[in-house]
């Protein structure tokens, strides 16, 4: 619910759960990632930056972009000169 923007009032208000166990949740699931960052990055040189560039571009892969024909077209669709 947190990664589709709900805030900790509103999780808490739809699940009936304390705002201070979502945040232990979170933190829980903060520790998991930098568990599997730490072994990600044993096995190859990357940086954290390259490794969330990696999980950035694997969570956008088969998503249709919006890009427009044309640099010069407007949002219309008019021509800009």
């Amino acid at each position: 619910m947190l990664a589709e923007r709900n805030s900790l009032a509103s999780i808490h208000r739809i699940k009936g759960i304390k705002e201070e166990t979502v945040v232990d949740w979170l933190r829980e699931a903060a520790n998991h990632i930098e568990e599997i960052e730490a072994l990600l990055l044993a096995n190859h040189h990357l940086t954290r930056v390259q490794l969330d560039a990696m999980w950035t571009y694997v969570s956008h892969k088969g998503e249709k972009a919006d890009i427009p024909k044309s640099l010069s077209e407007a949002a219309s669709g008019e021509v800009l000169p």
